[in-house]
């Protein structure tokens, strides 16, 4: 891979956040994710975006990284080195090195414990420096009594504090006895500074000095004796008032009619009768019990609050509350004999009234009795209109699919309605206005995806926040037949035994053609998608040939039909430019085309990979391989298959077209010659040709000499045992200069060839 980040220096100031943009280009010839460590750091300070890069072969991409600089990071340059790991195996990481450098942030917060301290004569404050900044500070103590009546001194004058930790020191304060009086604060200012940076705290101390004999005794004596007087007149008030009417102890037994009769009278109290005061035995009082359903689903719902009111002289007075179980059901117990208001509220649904009503006004009264329970007290209430957000990952997938967002309700009617919203180009999607409380379906259906389904459950007026969905691209596959092309007839019929390969995470995925039934039909199945895949095709003799093919998410691509064209030889290479950097120098587009061959071939580059494939060249034979690109100087190459090295490779170089040398070489009868060397050089460079042999007489000895700068060179024609010719031309601009050659035998003088057309 290749890396280049924007900045080889990162400028921080402590509790902010620097970002560092790395340009990241897959060199290799395999799809790679790429991921990003700070070695040095807490993984927990950096956030890589993306966590994992894919890129394929030659493609471009960022990875930005926000390095967290806390408060307490230290100040200074700090070298970083930023580790970037390939998924492909065996690949070593890159490295990247980069100094982070931190302002300084000094800051000092000082406390005393305790701030305030109360003694007679000494009091001790304990002075704790805390250095919250991101430098050391040394710090300097003193106090101030703005009275001038304290004596102050310091365990310690001056603390040494690194950053993040906290240095202490102890305060003493003496003063002079008090004998009367009450307690009195003097203040004591205690200042930390360090005047290397600039940093001050000022904290103020409380000696709270009290006397020998406080004030406190003798108003207590003063008060112990005014309680006295009063006491003694309350009680001989009440005794006067009480003693022509007894105090009443107990209720007429006919106030209530109680079950515990016996167990009174064994206490002494009337028989029947309850006391005054206390809460109500247990069966005494009447109860009210029912449940409570949700509008929405039609069941029982928790947590609702149920109240009893009665009325009162000033209103409704509530009496009695309890919450609802999960079911829904409730009980309120211990009501004296009555009527009362119910009441049913709770957080996210609207308040409402037994049985069902909105307000007060239009609700019923429930009665309850003595020693039973009113049941059948049911009602039901309406939760506010939820919502429910949420985002969908479909992965590295450009541009980002459109999903549909389906939630359907579980606890409503069957025939409650479904709603559905699509996702925003950021992924997000908003599902409101839902009838709570209620469970819910939500269903994620996207092109090329496998859909997904999320089970929520939701109260009412509730906002929910769902996690991320992240989709998972369905399987890709790739099919065709594989015919092959009579070099003769064009025929094409489908052949058998052709093993078709691809690689998939470096694992190669391959399978062969039948030769029965579907002859020649194959399918790769199971390949992840989105993704680039090479296929590959060979045969026992036939030529070989590969296709670049790119699955979008869950594609099924059919190719038709493939044609490989009998014969024995096969030639590849890849095509660079001469100017542009190694890595970045593959050109597509480039013609190639054969000479020598019964039947004409050619082919281009692969756009982005510079790569081309010839197959069905009979061999042995000889071939000109000649390649040509707008802009281009083209190049003629010669090739020579052999019997049992039936495959060759040729690596071109091209160069831009600045000048160039073109003409034809001739022997004594003023035919062309073909396979003849021509070499052109101007004293430092050289550069070598050979002339054309396509077996067309019209055609045959041309020659092209391209990217030539301008200026006097030296052309020398060369042919075997024949007579070598040198020329000297001058190449200028614009157009190509034109220069005709004659190869004849070496005992023959060589004549002028016939001059440029």
């Amino acid at each position: 891979m290749r890396v280049v980040a924007d900045s080889s220096k990162l400028t921080a100031i402590p509790g902010s956040v620097v970002v560092l943009d790395l340009s990241v280009t897959n060199t290799s010839e395999l799809i790679d994710g790429i991921s990003a460590r700070v070695v040095g750091l807490d993984p927990d300070q950096v956030v890589s975006q993306p966590a994992l890069l894919s890129l394929f072969p030659e493609a471009d991409g960022h990875l930005v990284l926000s390095i967290d600089v806390p408060l307490t990071f230290p100040a200074g340059r700090h070298p970083l080195t930023v580790e970037l790991l390939s998924s492909i195996p065996g690949a070593r990481p890159h490295h990247v090195d980069i100094d982070l450098v931190v302002a300084a942030r000094p800051q000092l917060v000082c406390s005393l414990r305790p701030p305030v301290s109360r003694a007679r004569r000494r009091s001790r404050h304990l002075v704790e420096c805390h250095n919250a900044g991101n430098v050391e500070l040394t710090v300097g103590l003193s106090a101030l009594d703005p009275e001038r009546l304290l004596r102050t001194s310091f365990s310690t004058p001056a603390l040494r504090v690194e950053p993040g930790t906290t240095g202490s020191a102890m305060l003493t304060v003496h003063g002079r006895r008090r004998l009367f009086g009450s307690d009195l604060d003097r203040p004591v200012s205690v200042t930390a500074l360090d005047d290397g940076q600039h940093v001050q705290e000022a904290v103020t101390a409380i000696f709270r000095q009290r006397p020998l004999v406080p004030r406190g005794v003798l108003t207590i004596a003063v008060l112990a004796i005014i309680i006295g007087l009063w006491a003694g007149a309350f009680l001989l008030g009440l005794t006067k008032v009480f003693s022509s009417d007894p105090l009443t102890k107990s209720a007429p037994a006919s106030f209530f009619v109680t079950a515990h009769s016996a167990q009174l009278a064994a206490s002494g109290s009337s028989l029947g009768a309850l006391a005054k005061s206390g809460a109500l035995p247990a069966g005494v009082g009447g109860g009210i019990a029912g449940t409570v359903t949700a509008a929405s689903t039609g069941t029982g719902t928790g947590r609702i609050v149920v109240e009893a009111l009665r009325v009162g002289r000033h209103g409704l007075v509530p009496v009695s509350s309890a919450a609802t179980q999960s079911d829904g059901s409730y009980l309120l117990l211990g009501l004296l004999p009555g009527k009362y208001y119910l009441r049913f509220s709770a957080p996210g649904f609207t308040t409402s009234w037994f049985p069902s009503a909105a307000s007060q006004s239009s609700a019923k009264l429930v009665e309850a009795f003595a020693q039973s329970v009113t049941r059948k007290a049911d009602t039901n209430v309406r939760g506010l209109p939820a919502s429910i957000t949420g985002t969908v990952d479909a992965g590295d997938a450009s541009p980002r699919p459109v999903t549909q967002v389906t939630a359907r309700s579980l606890t409503g009617s069957a025939t409650s309605p479904s709603l559905k919203v699509t996702t925003k180009a950021d992924g997000s999607y908003v599902l409101t206005g839902l009838p709570a409380p209620g469970t819910y379906e939500l269903g994620f259906v996207t092109d090329h995806y496998v859909p997904s389904t999320v089970i929520e459950h939701v109260s009412g007026g509730q906002q929910r926040s769902e996690p991320t969905v992240r989709l998972s691209a369905g399987a890709g596959v790739i099919s065709g037949t594989v015919v092959a092309k009579d070099p003769k007839t064009g025929a094409l019929t489908g052949l058998g035994g052709v093993t078709v390969t691809t690689s998939q995470d470096g694992q190669p995925l391959s399978t062969v053609t039948p030769t029965q039934g579907a002859v020649g039909s194959f399918a790769l199945g199971g390949l992840a998608t989105p993704g680039t895949y090479v296929i590959s095709y060979s045969a026992p003799g036939f030529g070989a040939r590969s296709d670049s093919l790119t699955l979008t998410g869950g594609q099924s691509l059919a190719l038709g039909k493939v044609v490989l064209t009998s014969g024995t030889g096969t030639v590849t290479g890849t095509v660079t430019s001469a100017q542009a950097p190694p890595g970045a120098n593959q050109l597509g587009g480039v013609s190639v085309s054969v000479g020598g061959s019964a039947t004409p071939l050619t082919t281009t580059t692969v756009s982005g990979l510079g790569t081309y494939d010839l197959s069905g060249l009979v061999a042995p034979g000889s071939y000109t391989l000649t390649f040509s690109l707008n802009g281009y100087g083209s190049q003629t190459v010669p090739l020579r298959l052999a019997v049992g090295a039936p495959q060759q490779r040729v690596d071109v170089v091209l160069s831009r077209a600045v000048g160039s040398i073109t003409g034809r070489v001739y022997d004594r009868g003023d035919n062309g010659v073909g396979g003849a060397t021509i070499t052109v050089t101007d004293g430092q460079n050289v550069v070598t040709t050979t002339s054309t042999a396509i077996g067309n007489p019209a055609k045959d000895g041309t020659y092209e000499v391209a990217g030539l700068a301008p200026g006097n060179y030296t052309v020398t024609v060369d042919h075997g045992s024949d007579r070598e010719q040198t020329l000297l031309v001058t190449v200028s601009l614009p157009g190509p200069t034109c220069v005709n050659l004659r190869s004849v035998p070496s005992d023959s003088s060589p004549e002028d060839p016939p001059p440029c057309a």
